[in-house]
């Protein structure tokens, strides 16, 4: 290995700057320019300390909704977080989704100690989307903070996910999550990196843009009025996070990123976890992006908006063409370099643990206390991660969903609900 990255320096230093872009072109052109935009948000916007007050009478009221399948082990974690918030919500709503343990009852015991304000419970499970719904059916409240049930969050995280509403125009404001089960395993941490550079510093990057593309389930909040008059969730579909901030977009609402609502959750632990949840991801993507709404696309659509058309083709070329052109740029570097590919590769990933590097770097100036040293040492073991498995990762999914649509038949909403939407 310290032959091949020795090789590959050699190499790149008897090559000029035109024929070192030809070489690179793979991370040149669908890599770099979203770290450079990452990084750049992250500076621009080093956290300043903000101020305790906020004019909650604009706001109206708050309720948590809060919809979970057996989930008797966190809820109480969840619910105790809440209330320790230094704005405490006016009602925390609980669904239990067709629960088969004691999640029922846990919720008997949370309403009579007065740490939630409603409780429900289902006798068949109907999906996270449906449950959701109900909850905010259920609710009282102005603003809509919807989340999982293994998230915790950092004291002030309430009072911040809420601000950015004081602009009438907002419809969402997505939170940031970090990964709490970093020490679980390698898995686990190669993700808390990845969280870190594409959420914490990623969407704070299409927030300067305006191009938040997807108020996480995990952690968001909405305007009532918004979601009221997009319909709410999809409880037919999967990626319901991301089809609902697709239709607050095309409803001409504005998307917000909160990065000091600062939350926490629990990661896959194994690849074969990671890989069937990115596989999910993924599939939904490309269907909700190219075909439930594919009208972004089309000039001649009445929704048509050049603002949307960018958003989809920024996806399309870092997301979807970034990682099918992996399997291309082999070819073609192994066809025209033959036995000193794997010296230009050896260099090309070096060069990518640098840029790694100094984004997590970034990222430690943008989140004052996340980023550990342990995390640091990881850098290499994360370059390889994300250049080569997430794209290849990506490749399987793609594939699956434009050959097979795959995506129509996933268990993570019940075969029951996806059966009554297709009769109807």
């Amino acid at each position: 290995m310290d032959r091949i990255f020795s090789d590959g320096i050699d190499f790149f230093s008897s090559v000029g700057t035109t024929n070192l872009v030809h070489l690179l072109w793979l991370t040149l052109v669908l890599e770099l320019p979203r770290y450079l935009l990452a990084m750049l948000s992250a500076i621009l916007f080093i956290p300043k300390r903000e101020g305790d007050a906020l004019k909650t009478h604009k706001l109206g009221k708050i309720s948590i909704l809060v919809a979970g399948h057996n989930e008797q082990d966190k809820i109480e974690t969840c619910v105790k977080s809440l209330n320790e918030q230094s704005l405490v919500p006016d009602e925390i709503i609980v669904v239990s989704d067709g629960s088969t343990d004691a999640t029922r009852a846990r919720l008997r015991d949370l309403l009579h100690r007065g740490l939630i304000q409603g409780a429900h419970g289902t006798d068949l499970r109907a999906g996270k989307s449906a449950a959701t719904n109900l909850a905010w059916r259920l609710s009282s409240g102005d603003i809509l903070i919807n989340l999982d049930c293994d998230t915790t969050f950092d004291r002030h995280a309430i009072r911040n996910i809420v601000r950015p509403f004081n602009d009438p125009q907002i419809g969402a404001v997505s939170g940031n999550i970090l990964v709490r089960n970093t020490t679980a395993s390698l898995m686990a941490a190669l993700q808390s990196i990845e969280y870190l550079i594409s959420i914490s510093l990623g969407k704070r990057s299409q927030a300067m843009i305006d191009q938040v593309s997807c108020a996480s389930g995990a952690f968001s909040a909405f305007r009532r009025s918004a979601l009221e008059q997009v319909g709410g969730l999809d409880a037919a579909g999967g990626g319901e996070d991301l089809d609902l901030t697709l239709r607050m977009r095309k409803a001409g609402y504005g998307i917000a990123f909160a990065h000091d609502a600062v939350s926490r959750t629990d990661v896959p632990a194994t690849f074969p976890a990671f890989y069937r949840q990115r596989m999910r991801w993924e599939r939904d993507a490309i269907r909700l992006r190219y075909r439930t709404h594919a009208e972004a696309l089309n000039p001649f659509s009445r929704r048509f908006s050049p603002l949307e058309l960018f958003h989809e083709m920024e996806f399309l070329l870092f997301n979807v063409l970034g990682a099918m052109a992996l399997p291309v740029y082999l070819v073609w570097l192994f066809w025209t370099y033959g036995d000193v590919a794997p010296a230009i590769l050896g260099a090309a990933f070096l060069a990518i643990m640098v840029i790694d590097l100094v984004t997590l770097s970034v990222a430690s100036l943008a989140m004052p206390g996340h980023v550990s040293l342990g995390l640091l040492t990881l850098v290499p073991a994360f370059s390889l991660f994300n250049g080569l498995v997430m794209r290849i990762v990506r490749v399987i999914a793609y594939v699956e969903e434009w050959v097979f649509t795959m995506s129509t038949r996933d268990e993570y909403v019940p075969r029951k609900v996806r059966d009554a939407r297709s009769r109807s």
